[in-house]
């Protein structure tokens, strides 16, 4: 039994590794950045932050080399703290781009693996628990993701998580390894993503209050693990210390638009209309799904005609439980307030209840498609168990074919001659601190600090979205999102100035428009390599 049981993980990881190497990479090598847009460069300089702050004995939660000189607090940005200390080794030796695309590539793998474990242990059957893994792994939430937003898409330790609590309900595992697995389970998981553990909690009291509602057989065991859970939380809170002082002692300058939960929701419509993120049929229904709310990177519920199919056959009857936490689960995915068919309907919806919970404001209801996509997976595989033919497993295999994405984005370095070590440094000096153009979202100002070598600091900096300090100049504002405003450079430099920024570096990619706008403004250019500096020491006040 055991040669057999690992036989079947080892099965299962390679045909996972496989699936994730086509999505991830398809063909890319590890010189490549592994994804599209700027959001990559957040968890480049995020794994490359943590083991440079450790080892010059900085405080790694509070980074003065961005958003200079007042800094940024670093447990509110996604810095992904607990994957930057696993990779370390990787970043060390290979450099932060390697680290990321094989964080990349591990994250739908493991996602996938350790759902394959749930239903492995719910079902004892192979293609099964190989099918309810895939669609937990290669969901259209972590398909969304995939590539570039890591701290959402690491999320192997949810089904992990809900494995251990199997376990603990069946006797398996005892009292001390269940509290203190629990707990470092959810300390990580806080390591990764904030958000993915803020939900994590409200869909585990979601599920264990259904459980005790629908499953009366089971309340017993139920109440113990709650009375486990209590014990585990002084466990966390004592693990959760560094990043629990980071969020509450140092200063907060991050805050979200209170808009976004309106904004972020899943359309029910797009349970069975794909986006232009899939293979099949995403072109076709464009015009429809170009009307879903929020950015096509958190249109995460797509399940797919035979999806629906398989759904009503397998919870029409029976299964009340499943049924009941797939439906809770949708029914605060849709937000505080019902959109269909991108139009708001104004119906009020559950979500307006939690979004003054500590860390759910910050939390986007869209995404809450992670977990019906683990209840998914579990409901496929115990109907293809309970009777395992041909036609079932034709129709899971659809299933799975229909939420396959476009080749997810691959780019290369944006790397830049004047921002390698140590040309920053001969031509600036030690330490400088500097306004690095091009400013705002798409900016690789970050990347180029981290091939530096951390050799400046910088007075802005995409980690995410701007902090509050910014968010009151509308012009700023304007021009970080892209935006043309004519009164931004004579903005921008008058920014720069303020934060006591030593130069302006215009590097690869700057509209030359702007730098000639900033020395009409009475500072003076030099070029050096690939780049113009603005020296604002001896300019015009």
């Amino acid at each position: 039994m055991p040669g057999r049981r690992a036989g079947a993980y080892g099965a299962a990881l390679a045909v996972y590794l496989a699936g994730g190497w086509a999505v991830a990479a398809h063909g890319a090598g590890l010189s490549q950045i592994w994804g599209g847009g700027a959001d990559p460069y957040i968890f480049i300089w995020s794994l490359a932050w943590w083991p440079y702050a450790l080892g010059h004995h900085l405080n790694p939660f509070l980074s003065h080399m961005v958003w200079a000189p007042q800094g940024l607090d670093m447990g509110w940005a996604t810095s992904v703290p607990v994957l930057a200390l696993l990779a370390w080794p990787v970043t060390v030796t290979l450099g932060p781009v390697a680290a990321y695309d094989l964080l990349t590539l591990a994250a739908p793998v493991l996602a996938a693996w350790a759902a394959f474990g749930v239903c492995w242990h719910l079902t004892r059957r192979f293609g099964a628990a190989l099918i309810g893994g895939a669609l937990f792994g290669f969901s259209s939430y972590m398909m969304a993701r995939q590539n570039e937003q890591l701290n959402m898409s690491f999320t192997a330790l949810v089904p992990l998580l809900v494995w251990l609590v199997l376990l603990r309900l069946e006797g398996r595992v005892g009292r001390k390894a269940f509290v203190l697995g629990g707990a470092l389970g959810l300390a990580a998981q806080a390591g990764i993503s904030l958000e993915v553990f803020a939900t994590l909690c409200v869909n585990g009291a979601l599920a264990w209050g259904l459980a005790l509602w629908l499953v009366p057989a089971r309340r017993a065991a139920l109440l113990g693990v709650a009375g486990d859970g209590l014990m585990a939380a002084p466990v966390l809170l004592v693990l959760l210390a560094p990043l629990l002082w980071a969020l509450f002692a140092l200063p907060h300058d991050l805050a979200l638009p209170k808009f976004w939960p309106y904004v972020f929701v899943l359309d029910p419509l797009n349970l069975i209309v794909p986006t232009r993120l899939d293979v099949l049929g995403g072109a076709w229904f464009a015009p429809l799904s170009g009307r879903f709310p929020g950015f096509v990177s958190e249109q995460a519920g797509y399940v797919g005609l035979p999806g629906v199919v398989v759904l009503w056959w397998a919870l029409r009857r029976g299964r009340d439980y499943l049924r009941g936490l797939l439906l809770g689960v949708m029914v605060l995915a849709c937000g505080p307030a019902l959109v269909l068919a991108g139009h708001v309907t104004g119906l009020p919806m559950p979500w307006a209840l939690l979004h003054g919970l500590p860390l759910m404001s910050n939390a986007l209801p869209a995404r809450m498609m992670l977990y019906a996509s683990l209840v998914i997976a579990v409901v496929v595989a115990l109907w293809l168990a309970e009777a395992p033919t041909r036609g079932r497993y034709m129709l899971a295999m659809l299933m799975v074919l229909a939420l396959w994405p476009t080749a997810r984005p691959v780019q290369a370095v944006p790397g830049a001659r004047f921002f390698a070590p140590p040309e920053v440094r001969e031509a600036l000096g030690v330490a400088p601190r500097l306004c690095v153009l091009p400013f705002g979202l798409e900016s690789p100002a970050i990347y180029w600090q981290v091939e530096s070598g951390f050799g400046f600091s910088q007075v802005a900096g995409y980690l995410g979205f701007p902090p509050k300090r910014l968010q009151g100049n509308a012009t700023l504002m304007r021009g970080f999102f892209g935006l043309d405003d004519l009164a931004f450079p004579a903005a921008f430099l008058a920014y720069c100035r303020a934060q006591g920024a030593d130069d302006i570096v215009a590097g690869p990619g700057t509209a030359p428009g702007l730098v000639s706008a900033l020395e009409r403004l009475g500072v003076h250019g030099r070029v050096v390599d690939d780049a113009v500096v603005l020296s604002l020491t001896g300019g015009a006040p």
